[in-house]
């Protein structure tokens, strides 16, 4: 039996490679919004590749910190520390251009997005996954020069099909 459960494992497809705007994160660690809940599990369970850099890091911390959220009473470092937990932090994008040369990515009207654009593209990702209008304006000009799919949460959830996972690995257990 346990060999049937190892084989099963093994052919999963592996994690869809991801980049979350920090808007994202708030709906995940302050709002708990029914929309984001099934990132929320995806990223506990392991079934997201989520990647974050230091910038895309640090704004969250700010984000955090905003004083229309204090009355959620989050705690920021068990947040932070939660989302260290379920991400991997790569290099900030900007670094690794310099040294390897600089890629196309779409401007941004919005500069202070420009980092998870930047860090879609150097990361590899498949998904970006944002509500941002600025970011979701640039969705057809990273999908043909970055090869990423810029989607606000929603459709992110339907294209991974992560509200039918939870469901459909307990099929499998029963």
């Amino acid at each position: 039996m346990a060999d049937v459960a190892a084989l099963a494992h093994s052919t999963q497809a592996p994690a869809p490679r991801v980049v979350l705007d920090s808007n994202i994160w708030v709906d995940i660690l302050i709002f708990d919004d029914a929309v984001a809940r099934p990132i929320r599990a995806a990223l506990e369970a392991g079934r997201l590749d989520a990647i974050i850099s230091p910038a895309c890091r640090e704004e969250l911390r700010r984000v955090l910190d905003y004083p229309q959220f204090a009355h959620y009473a989050v705690d920021a470092q068990a947040a932070l520390a939660w989302v260290d937990r379920v991400t991997r932090s790569v290099a900030d994008p900007e670094e690794a251009a310099r040294t390897q040369g600089e890629a196309f990515v779409p401007r941004c009207k919005d500069r202070d997005d420009q980092k998870f654009l930047a860090l879609a593209d150097a990361a590899d990702v498949a998904y970006l996954v944002s509500k941002d209008r600025a970011v979701l304006k640039l969705k057809r000009r990273m999908a043909k020069y970055c090869d990423v799919a810029v989607l606000p949460p929603k459709q992110f959830v339907a294209a991974v099909q992560l509200e039918s996972a939870p469901l459909a690995e307990a099929q499998n257990q029963a």
